[in-house]
């Protein structure tokens, strides 16, 4: 399965839609995402080269994408017609793959095979690592913001400041051509209707549908589409950051709202009369919700549990908001940015400007629902109006290149060619043959050889076997079995955005609490600012990474996937640029120029390792002084540390890397007057990241990845609580603490709230150049690992070996397109040929 994260996935977790926060298993090790435009990855051409900009009157003819047309005279390569079997595992299956609710990687791994976006990115030259544009759903795409003006006031969308609709020309009202020849898998014709119900399904006021989400705010939120979600309530739930002096004041000061499904896990729970349990509860609200006697609990004390967090401004307003009466109430449907044109054509008006490129890669999704088997499902549940759609074989339907032939939850799901996708031809004698309308290295080739793909439920373990029998495509080599397969020429080893960290808890009150219910002992130490920092140091990052599948060392935020320009300067790269590099050389306090022992930046940049023994003994000794002056620490006593580590099951690995930092930090208080340190790792947590910001656990472990080519709003995951659980909320206030930046020669101070938004939307700097928001993101970046609020360890890979059976396109990895990607996968047999080769090994292969 992991091979399918790294080639098939990447359309499934990658090509998610846009400005969407999702956190995500990513083959049992749990990680947050944040992305942009659905975060597509890698290398490209200027295919698509229109921009927001202003000014030139020639501008109009470039923001516009056309989809490749195949000629009739195209040479195509001799088809292969056999049966070809992609034979895959998971360790479980998806539940719910309707687009307008799926939550879970699973889900969106099992919509992917059923559903056509409207544009992918595609390889172009893999020498030189280019990318293309490719139509699917729509044949073209164009801004015609400079054509359709009236739109911007007609949908009241959010204008730059200073702007009026006249003078904006483009990057707000999209035209969009269908391919006509798109069909169900029953053959019923898509066309602009299709498109048109399934919005208004999508943002239906009844249904509260849960990925209405990406629609109504964000980068690509469609005019309208706000206020028409919440057109039939009386108010909504605001984010909550406003901190009392007590929990009496927030109570007498103004009602409160508990996101209980997020914080208490309370989705499902009913109260004595059998009615669900709402998202929020007020904390004023005496009603029981809960069946069992342990779960039971009521809004107000649920506050009561936890109220300690508004006393001390730790991370609980995260979880918490404000009822907002609703001034739109009564809002319909006409005042939705969705207009139809034609049969085969509409217009998406953003509420907010979007760059042409970012709008194209928010098109790698689409929105589309088939409305018979839609509205079939619909039943009323505690007052919303839901749906079994794509719940089950017989509730799922497909407009994809795939559809499900066998659906057996926990065990199996098979798909199979869908002879009515567009892109497939029928052969004489009735076989289904496709060839890429694009071509790829000057190549036309023939797409999607794969016939059928089969995935198992099973453990790991079960499945390295299986691999070994030749009964599975590939496989994940634990860390331990890297060294076994290390020289073998099936090996892909690949790193992906996400870093792996350590992040705090550490409001003193909390972490009292921790240590006096004997959880912790001294765990008050996270506290004191120079431990953090001794901790950080203390870490040996390149030996940490053995423990990992083939993790590389991290010592910053963002690794070098990064891009800042990357659809107009494939080597954009953030990691390299002289803002990045010199905010953590300053961070590291490693000098450089005439005279030194690194004369360059890049030199000094390129020295740093992110361990110093010798500054994290001389951190503790500090860190000891102050805490024990503090009389937060007695000279010598032992310190334990529980860690929220995993959302599964801990593995040897993590058992491992937990040993290693309790090593390392052992070594750095040698001496120091502390006593020894343990730690202990946990792991079945089902939110760590939102637990350790609750304070149940002083340390957890996890991960921030994604938005690798708009890294300029990557800061919003740390900072603004009103659009994403902050980790390090039981640390800090982003919403109120300030920062000072220089930016253009000039001191700037905002809110960290303030800079994190300050350069998408309508913030600030949002219309600025690169080397602006260059200079920005930096110092924030350096600002905010200085807190030592979260410690980076390690950029995260996937380690995959190949079967013998397929062959990827090339073996240049490129982050756009993965290793060619799923599409145009070959194979080295066919299954009868497979099946022959297995048996002349013996039954078992050997992959070292």
């Amino acid at each position: 399965m992991k091979r399918l994260i790294a080639v098939l996935l990447a359309l499934v977790m990658v090509f998610a839609a846009v400005a969407t926060l999702a956190a995500c298993d990513n083959g049992g090790k749990d990680k947050e995402e944040t992305t942009v435009g659905g975060g597509n990855e890698g290398t490209t051409t200027g295919t698509s080269e229109g921009t927001t900009g202003e000014g030139e009157d020639d501008q109009e003819e470039k923001i516009e994408f056309i989809a490749p047309a195949r000629p009739a005279d195209a040479v195509l390569p001799t088809a292969k017609l056999g049966d070809y079997t992609y034979n895959s595992y998971a360790i479980s299956l998806g539940s719910n793959w309707n687009p307008h609710a799926w939550e879970t990687n699973g889900d969106q791994s099992i919509l992917s095979y059923l559903t056509s976006p409207f544009v992918t990115m595609e390889a172009l030259d893999t020498e030189e690592g280019l990318y293309q544009w490719v139509g699917e759903m729509a044949t073209a795409i164009k801004d015609v913001t400079a054509q359709k003006q009236d739109l911007l006031t007609k949908y009241n969308v959010t204008l730059p400041e200073g702007k009026t609709a006249e003078e904006v020309k483009s990057g707000y009202v999209f035209e969009f051509t269908l391919n006509p020849d798109a069909k169900w898998q029953d053959g019923t014709k898509i066309n602009a209707d299709s498109y048109v119900y399934s919005m208004q399904q999508l943002l239906n006021p009844d249904m509260k549908n849960y990925r209405a989400n990406l629609y109504i705010s964000g980068e690509s939120a469609i005019a309208g589409g706000f206020n028409y979600y919440y057109s039939k309530d009386e108010g909504f739930y605001n984010g909550y950051t406003t901190k009392y002096a007590s929990l009496a004041d927030a109570m007498a000061a103004e009602d409160v709202y508990i996101n209980v499904w997020d914080f208490w896990g309370a989705k499902g729970y009913t109260d004595a009369e059998g009615n669900a349990c709402p998202q929020w509860v007020s904390v004023k609200d005496e009603t029981v919700y809960g069946e069992a006697q342990d779960d039971a609990f009521t809004g107000a004390a649920l506050l009561q549990a936890y109220g300690s967090f508004l006393e001390v401004g730790g991370g609980y307003e995260s979880y918490a908001g404000i009822y907002v009466v609703n001034e739109n109430v009564g809002a319909t449907w006409d005042g939705v940015g969705l207009v139809k044109t034609g049969d085969y054509s509409f217009l998406y008006v953003c509420d907010t400007a979007i760059d042409f490129n970012y709008f194209l890669t928010s098109c790698t999704d689409t929105w589309l629902v088939h409305e018979g088997l839609y509205e079939a499902g619909k039943k009323e549940v505690g007052g919303l109006i839901v749906t079994d759609y794509m719940t089950s074989l017989a509730t799922s339907i497909s407009y994809g290149t795939y559809k499900m032939t066998v659906f057996e939850d926990n065990k199996q799901v098979v798909y199979e060619q869908n002879e009515n996708w567009y892109g497939f031809e029928k052969t004489e004698d009735g076989k289904l043959v496709s060839y890429t309308q694009f071509t790829v290295d000057g190549k036309y080739l023939q797409q999607y050889i794969t016939t059928k793909v089969v995935i198992d439920v099973m453990t790991e373990d079960v499945a390295k076997q299986k691999f070994l029998k030749g009964e599975l495509m590939a496989y994940s080599p634990t860390a331990a079995e890297l060294n076994e397969y290390k020289l073998s020429e099936r090996l892909q080893v690949v790193d992906e955005t996400y870093t792996m960290s350590f992040f705090f808890h550490t409001n003193l009150d909390n972490l009292k609490a921790l240590d006096a219910s004997g959880k912790n002992a001294f765990s008050v130490v996270l506290n004191n600012y120079n431990f953090r920092k001794a901790m950080s140091f203390a870490i040996d990052r390149a030996d940490f990474v053995t423990a990992t599948q083939a993790w590389t060392p991290a010592y910053s935020l963002m690794n070098h996937l990064y891009h800042y320009d990357i659809y107009n300067d494939p080597a954009s790269s953030y990691r390299k640029s002289e803002e990045a590099m010199q905010a953590i050389v300053n961070l590291y306090g490693v000098e450089y120029g005439e005279g030194k022992i690194y004369e360059t930046l890049e030199d000094a940049y390129d020295s740093i390792t992110g361990y110093n023994l010798t500054e994290a003994k001389a951190l503790m000794a500090k860190a000891f002084e102050e805490l024990v002056a503090a009389g937060l620490y007695t000279e010598g006593s032992a310190i334990k540390i529980q860690i929220g580590w995993a959302k599964g099951s801990l593995t040897e690995d993590d058992t491992k890397q937990c040993e290693l930092i309790q090593k390392y930090l052992n070594a750095a208080v040698e001496g120091t007057g502390f006593g020894t340190i343990t730690l202990e790792p946990l792991g079945n947590i089902n939110d760590r990241y939102g637990d350790t910001a609750a304070g149940l656990y002083a340390i957890g472990y996890g991960a921030w990845g994604g938005a690798a080519f708009y890294p300029f709003r990557n800061f919003q995951v740390y900072t603004d609580p009103t659009q994403y659980s902050i980790n390090e909320a039981g640390c800090w206030d982003p919403t109120t603490e300030t920062l000072t930046l220089v930016v253009e020669g000039e001191e700037v101070t905002m809110t960290w709230q303030a800079w994190g938004n300050s350069m998408i939307g309508t913030g600030a700097y949002a219309n600025a150049d690169n080397k602006v928001k260059l200079a920005i993101t930096a110092q924030m970046e350096e600002a905010f690992l200085a807190k030592f609020y979260r410690i980076p360890l390690a950029v995260t890979t996937v380690c995959t070996l190949s079967s013998y059976k397929v062959e990827d396109y090339t073996d240049e990895y490129n982050i756009m397109y993965g290793f060619g990607g799923f599409r145009i996968m070959d194979y080295n047999y066919n299954d009868a040929d497979w099946a022959a080769y297995v048996a002349a090994q013996g039954g078992e292969l050997n992959y070292k």
